[in-house]
């Protein structure tokens, strides 16, 4: 059944086409091949239970309640990498008709570049220590390096 106009073609071989044999085909392999060392990626620590725990929290912009993500910073991570979950905070994501705040500071609508990775740090602080307050830090998750620094005593003056 014939479905088109067009007179149906077979496929031959150009006579333009020159084939070359295996042997005589060029080299682009270079002579030499410097090798060099991979880069070894970091070592973050995933937590499902601790990204739920952030999520829990108000949106760190706009205070929202009930639409908060846990957010990456956007510096340290490369293709298919994100950072370590204990840096993550709260931000809301987008609803019907508004564009949320995670995205936003994803792409630097909010904050530039600069800007937006000395504000990430220091709300990754703030919602690790909101965590630790709620008594909701996950037993299996260490803390944070920073945040061990343990607080001295100062005596008691009579």
């Amino acid at each position: 059944m014939k479905r088109s106009g067009f007179k149906s073609r077979t496929w031959a071989p150009s006579a333009k086409a020159v084939h070359l044999p295996l042997a005589s085909a060029p080299n682009y392999a270079p002579a030499t091949v410097a090798t060099v060392p991979p880069i070894k990626k970091g070592v973050f620590l995933r937590h499902e239970g601790y990204r739920r725990a952030v999520a829990s929290l108000p949106c760190c912009i706009c205070g929202i309640v009930g639409f908060s993500q846990a957010a990456h910073a956007n510096h340290g991570k490369g293709a298919g990498l994100k950072t370590d979950d204990r840096t993550c905070f709260a931000l809301c994501c987008d609803r019907p008709g508004v564009k949320g705040c995670h995205p936003k500071f994803d792409q630097y609508e909010l904050y530039p570049k600069a800007a937006a990775a000395l504000v990430a740090e220091a709300w990754g602080a703030d919602t690790r220590r909101k965590i630790e307050m709620k008594g909701q830090w996950p037993a299996d998750l260490p803390k944070w390096p920073t945040d061990q620094v343990e607080i001295e005593t100062k005596p008691e003056v009579l």
